[in-house]
């Protein structure tokens, strides 16, 4: 009876390994549950957040984008991992112990033939368990993957940094990116109402037989053409709203209210303060330099190779079976291994593993120039901004004084209708012009920031903790 229930378990087991490994995929339907699961929950999301408000400012994006950007959760798992690994890699220093049990069971008592007769030599039935005890007590590789782990680690922490300021820049330029085109639509329909109002006065003139056809054919291509380029502005708006949306990690298709903020201060330092700031706060560099620790630890494991690798071990046996005296019995020693001869392969990776290094201290050099160039480019940039800045803001307040003056001509009837709506569109332009040096600036800011590895990803949470003592 027992003989048939181990005969039926075991291919129940068999079986049950069979269909597990013949199970079905089906790509399409997996695929079309997780379009339609991801939609919902992510228009709910969307809802969700930007229900909270009817209009968002630069820090209520950038903190929207730092709690959802999936790039930068992707990087927290990243982050987490590395320091499971340098935990794994920890466990090389403590003891490791197993336990091994074994049930046997004959179809028939085993015997041996003694004096013509058979002899049992072990029971029918017999169950071993054992205790395995072992742990290293020199083997150098160990205290070296060790320390490449813990650099890993802190390497994962600065790129879960870096890729929130890298967020934080892309939300900066897709926000300032929409104000633009905000201003740039508002100017271009000043421009198309002085088209449409000057297509009605060249239309009266037709009428009255003062202008010959193509003039007034000319005026209503006019119309055509900045009625064109306001809806090819409007569509790159929408295309920017949606930018900006999945910078924050939510539907590009909602919609998005933004109201003007300029938080970002230029620094007030020379250029080679601000080189040398970045090359001790870059998240690049700071990574490159553990790229470099370790590719040194690499070294000393192929140096490792080298040398023996000790371990002291023991194990406790237990057997039911009667015929075995002691019935459970202890067991210790000493192990050593050591490489003599592999064909040079530990002499090879140990040249190799020098050669990487060098390599690695390259890279750090040729990261740091660059950095020292993006600051550069940057500051000088931010400089060009400075100055396109307060040559929009004179530009605009000398076409403001001759807006004034020509609407006070319009109201007295000295000018007409066209003349007025075409200074109030170049008015707007100039205003527009002057708008948009305000939000290139705040670009060339953060950028700047950027590249010197200094953008505040804290400051949100900050000024939401002070508010919630407020």
């Amino acid at each position: 009876m027992v003989r048939a229930m181990n005969k039926i378990l075991f291919i129940g087991s068999l079986s049950l390994i069979f269909l597990a490994g013949c199970s079905h995929f089906d790509g399409r339907a997996v695929r079309e549950k997780n379009a339609k699961e991801y939609r919902s929950n992510l228009v709910s999301e969307t809802n969700e957040i930007l229900s909270t408000k009817q209009s968002f400012g630069l820090n209520d994006c950038i903190s929207i984008a730092l709690q959802n950007n999936l790039q930068v959760r992707a990087s927290q798992i990243q982050q987490k991992i590395a320091k499971l690994e340098r935990k794994v890699s920890f466990a090389n220093f403590l003891p490791a112990v197993n336990l091994d049990y074994t049930s046997t069971r004959w179809s028939q008592q085993p015997k041996i033939m003694s004096g013509g007769s058979p002899v049992a030599m072990q029971d029918q039935s017999i169950r071993d368990i054992t205790w395995q005890f072992q742990m290293s007590i020199f083997d150098p590789s160990t205290w070296f993957l060790y320390a490449m782990h813990q650099r890993g680690e802190e390497t994962a922490q600065i790129v879960t940094k870096y890729t929130a300021q890298l967020t934080v820049l892309d939300v900066v330029i897709n926000y300032y990116h929409c104000l633009m085109l905000q201003q740039e639509l508002q100017a271009l329909h000043s421009h198309l109402d002085a088209a449409k109002e000057l297509e009605k006065e060249t239309g009266q003139l037709y009428s009255q037989g003062q202008v010959v056809e193509w003039q007034y054919q000319q005026t209503q291509v006019a119309v055509l053409s900045r009625q064109t380029n306001f809806n090819r502005t409007d569509y790159a708006l929408k295309q920017a709203y949606a930018d900006l949306l999945a910078s924050m990690s939510l539907s590009p298709l909602a919609e998005i209210q933004l109201n003007i903020e300029q938080p970002l201060k230029e620094p007030n330092e020379p250029l080679e303060n601000l080189v040398y700031k970045a090359l001790i706060e870059n998240p690049q560099l700071q990574i490159a330099d553990r790229n470099v620790a370790i590719e040194e630890e690499k070294v000393k494991v192929a140096l490792a190779a080298f040398l023996p690798r000790l371990t002291v071990f023991a194990n406790h046996s237990t057997t039911s079976d009667s015929f075995e005296v002691p019935s459970a019995l202890w067991s210790y020693g000493f192990a050593g291994t050591m490489t003599i001869f592999n064909g040079f392969a530990n002499i090879n990776e140990y040249n190799a593993a020098k050669e990487r290094r060098k390599v690695s201290f390259i890279e750090r050099e040729q990261q740091t120039l660059v950095v020292m160039l993006q600051v550069l480019k940057a500051y000088l940039n931010l400089e060009n901004a400075k100055d396109e800045q307060l040559f929009a803001g004179r530009s605009f307040d000398v076409i403001s004084k001759h807006s004034d003056e020509i609407y006070e001509k319009w109201k007295q009837g000295q000018v007409q209708s066209s003349e007025m709506l075409n200074m109030m569109a170049e008015k707007d332009n100039a205003q527009m012009e002057f708008m948009n040096s305000n939000f290139r600036l705040q670009v060339c800011i953060a950028t700047l920031q950027n590249v010197m590895g200094i953008t505040d990803i804290q400051s949100i949470d900050e000024k939401k903790n002070e508010s919630k003592k407020h």
